[in-house]
């Protein structure tokens, strides 16, 4: 597994990219409560998730073309806080937060520096971790389909194996396997009997479908998640009439629909979360589109994994 530092950062506050100005991401924190639902027959113990909450801390210098007409208005309006650690390219982990601004301390250190600290805290929707889907900030200078991502991370569909032979999920997806045709008796996922049959079967990442067969079947597999998706925009730079960014998503690389339409933007700076139901595929990219000479933005995706969002 390979390990990265921190050199080569981007952070972003309600569509300024203050980047240049940050000297230090102090804590990006995510954290969900957690409620005491233990009863009398219990010995321990017993806990449910509650409200999910996150903050952003950092530290800046002071620059009073960036980052300081940003930071000390202190703004009552949320925000948005979008943390990109290094290599600024498509798949990169990208940190996402709506927060409000708490605070803007400054603190002049004794050989002369003069920094100051800032913290964001979560307004209803909590610390989200996800992917970069535009290299860091993209510029487009006309209509254009940014390259897309393979959630995938490569996986292709593994031959049908010997009977009762358990097949791994190694896909960083939950995959709809559907079996059709053969003679089965019986489909267990990660050991557990799931059908006895042609059907639809979901094999979570990392789990095992293995088919119990007198007469071997065939199957597709696809890699997508049913539980929706959070998006994030920046709009950092804008030169035109309007720009609207759209999340795309295919199941093949080449047969795209709307995953998350951003309403159209037409000044800078500007930033949107939307949230998009449903099911996820394995192939996302951002497209632009609208009447400008050049627009700057930086795009994000939460994908769930999970109905809880992890």
């Amino acid at each position: 597994m390979a390990k990265s530092t921190g050199l080569g950062s981007r952070f972003l506050v309600g569509g300024y990219d203050i980047s240049g100005d940050v000297n230090a991401l102090d804590a990006i924190t995510g954290a969900q409560a957690l409620l005491d639902s233990t009863d009398i027959t219990q010995s321990a113990h017993s806990r449910i998730a509650g409200l999910r909450d996150g903050s952003m801390g950092f530290t800046v210098f002071m620059d009073t073309a960036n980052a300081h007409p940003v930071l000390s208005a202190l703004p009552t309006a949320d925000t948005l806080m979008s943390a990109m650690p290094p290599p600024q390219a498509i798949g990169t982990p990208a940190a996402a937060l709506v927060a409000k601004q708490v605070n803007y301390d400054p603190t002049r250190g004794s050989d002369g520096s003069l920094l100051m600290k800032v913290e964001g805290q979560g307004n209803a929707f909590g610390l989200e971790w996800g992917v970069q889907l535009t290299p860091g900030v993209r510029t487009d200078t006309t209509a254009t389909n940014g390259a897309s991502l393979d959630q995938g991370a490569g996986f292709s569909t593994p031959s049908v194996p010997a009977s009762t032979t358990p097949v791994t999920n190694t896909s960083p997806l939950p995959a709809t396997v559907v079996i059709s045709g053969g003679t089965v008796s019986n489909v267990s996922v990660n050991g557990v009997t799931a059908g006895a049959g042609d059907g639809t079967y979901t094999v979570p990442a990392g789990q095992t479908i293995a088919i119990t067969y007198s007469a071997a079947p065939t199957w597709t597999w696809t890699l997508q998640t049913a539980n929706g998706a959070q998006c994030y925009l920046q709009v950092t730079g804008f030169t035109g009439t309007s720009v609207t960014v759209t999340v795309q998503q295919a199941p093949d690389n080449a047969t795209w629909t709307t995953l998350a339409a951003f309403t159209a933007a037409t000044a800078a700076p500007a930033w949107q979360r939307v949230a998009a139901a449903g099911t996820v595929a394995r192939y996302l990219r951002v497209i632009s589109a609208g009447t400008f000479t050049s627009a700057k933005f930086a795009v994000a995706a939460n994908v769930n994994l999970s109905a809880t969002g992890f």
